[in-house]
């Protein structure tokens, strides 16, 4: 019996309690260098804990988890070297994703997305932040997904579970948020304009600037806690 609220469809029982178990990590409720006790998990989603521990060592996989001989699973703990080095290979690889994207996207989805900038603009002046980080996702996945290069894209999207972590911390900000929607608009405005050279430079800047961030509010960003209102958001889009 699966008796926690899931917004996400998966097609299976592990799919299911994958899809909870990384949402819960992503989000922030289980923190960095937190346990993660399949027995409990086990019984409060009423399935076996053969079937969590096999999720929690998928999870390792990812990297989103630790197992420690004799000890159990534990959230992975992430340095601000690895944040560093991780933001830095998404800055080129982004980059690159833009350049071969901006030609190709076509007039169907900018419209799409002006529409969704509009509403994310609205929503601000309310302090409700959940719309922006949803523009925010649809932003880049309209420039990796437009790319033409599923090696790229592959590869850009495998670390989407760290980006989404920070993303969410750290555009749950109000004031944050508020910055970087205008930062997101001007990426937007050039990709309209087919602006090439103007999109890539500002996506580099954009995260340098989201990497500079993180850096330095690190432990707040890492083990603090994320507040919106009517959670989560669909980080994962295909």
């Amino acid at each position: 019996m699966i008796n926690e609220e899931n917004k996400i469809n998966f097609k299976n029982l592990e799919d299911q309690i994958y899809g909870i178990v990384k949402a819960k990590i992503v989000w922030h409720e289980i923190k960095m260098g937190e346990r993660v006790f399949d027995k409990n998990i086990a019984e409060r989603l009423g399935v076996s804990r053969s079937i969590v521990r096999q999720v929690l060592t998928g999870l390792t996989k990812e990297e989103l988890l630790v197992m420690i001989p004799r000890k159990g699973f534990y959230i992975r703990e992430i340095t601000k070297k690895e944040i560093e080095e991780l933001y830095n290979v998404r800055q080129v690889l982004e980059s690159y994703a833009t350049e071969l994207a901006v030609h190709r996207i076509n007039d169907i989805d900018i419209n799409r997305l002006e529409k969704v900038f509009k509403k994310a603009e609205s929503d601000l002046k309310y302090n409700n932040v959940k719309s922006f980080i949803e523009t925010d996702i649809e932003l880049h996945f309209l420039l990796v997904n437009n790319c033409g290069n599923e090696y790229l894209k592959k590869i850009i999207n495998k670390y989407n579970d760290r980006y989404a972590f920070y993303r969410i911390i750290d555009l749950s900000r109000v004031e944050r948020a508020k910055k970087s929607y205008f930062d997101h608009y001007k990426i937007f405005k050039a990709i309209k304009e087919r602006d090439v050279k103007l999109s890539v430079k500002l996506v580099a800047k954009h995260i340098e600037e989201a990497k500079n961030i993180i850096l330095n509010n690190f432990e707040e960003y890492t083990y603090g806690d994320v507040n919106i209102i009517d959670k989560p958001i669909d980080l994962y889009k295909k």
